[in-house]
């Protein structure tokens, strides 16, 4: 990969999901950088890599991670700071996904699920390929970096996945067949709301985290449940902790957008001195 020439001291920004680009945050560190990062891979990839870039990124260089999780939102330094006070984070749960947040947002099974999915690609809501939103694997290296941050250092593979995608979508080898296989979502979809609905219930997507492991998928949850509340593209935290142990502490705010996203680029390079 060809780099423009740098200097210790200056600041790298990866606002990109590139895997060969996360690869090199270590070696930017090293190299004596700043590295100010949107890119999940980076500290949700392997945990070998996230210790490096923790143990790096130290005596006066910084790694700026805001943007990873919640969009800005301050998920992760609430859960540092909790910790740096002596806290002990029990568990954590959370809408991490703006996309999958807008989708199920109002859904109760009466409109095709394959109509919302086409408008958020529409509004720039989901990516082109909507499988990468679907699947579940952004929302768990979002998870990754959350239970790192909180103090459960899990790799990749000790996260379960209920993926929304079936085999058809799945296998689907273009935009083109994703597309004209979207409505393989309805049924089952469309069942599980009316279900829900029908006991005064809704749909999320919902990672959780506690000693007994990290699972996401969709969930059928009481209108009282911190996770239920907001509206369009919010993320949701609950974190219990020996602070917060019968009530959660709450972290709500849009958390997907290109404006907030560089909202918390930018916050994090003016903290670097």
């Amino acid at each position: 990969m060809l780099l423009p020439p740098l200097q210790p001291g200056d600041i790298v920004v990866d606002a990109s999901a590139s895997a060969a680009l996360a690869a090199w945050h270590p070696r930017w560190l090293r190299q004596g950088l700043h590295v100010v990062s949107a890119n999940k891979l980076g500290l949700g990839g392997p945990l070998l890599r996230h210790h490096e870039i923790r143990a790096l990124a130290t005596g006066g260089l910084h790694y700026g991670d805001a943007a990873t999780v919640g969009a800005g939102l301050p998920l992760l330094r609430s859960l540092r700071e909790l910790r740096a006070g002596g806290d002990r984070i029990r568990a954590v749960a959370g809408v991490l996904s703006g996309t999958l947040a807008w989708l199920f947002d109002g859904y109760d099974g009466r409109t095709p699920f394959s109509e919302k999915v086409r408008a958020a690609v529409a509004r720039g809501y989901a990516e082109p390929d909507p499988r990468v939103d679907l699947s579940g694997e952004d929302v768990r290296r979002k998870l990754l970096i959350l239970a790192r941050t909180a103090g459960f250092p899990l790799e990749h593979a000790e996260v379960q996945v209920a993926s929304l995608l079936g085999p058809a979508l799945r296998d689907a080898p273009d935009a083109t067949t994703v597309d004209a296989r979207l409505p393989t979502l309805d049924a089952a979809l469309s069942a599980r709301a009316r279900e829900a609905a029908a006991t005064g219930r809704v749909l999320r997507y919902v990672a959780r985290l506690d000693e007994s492991g990290a699972r996401i998928g969709l969930e059928s949850l009481a209108a009282n449940d911190p996770l239920a509340g907001g509206g369009g593209c919010d993320n949701r935290l609950a974190i219990w902790s020996s602070r917060y142990e019968e009530r959660p502490l709450v972290i709500q705010g849009p958390g997907a957008g290109a404006a907030v996203t560089a909202a918390a680029l930018l916050d994090d390079l003016r903290r670097i001195p």
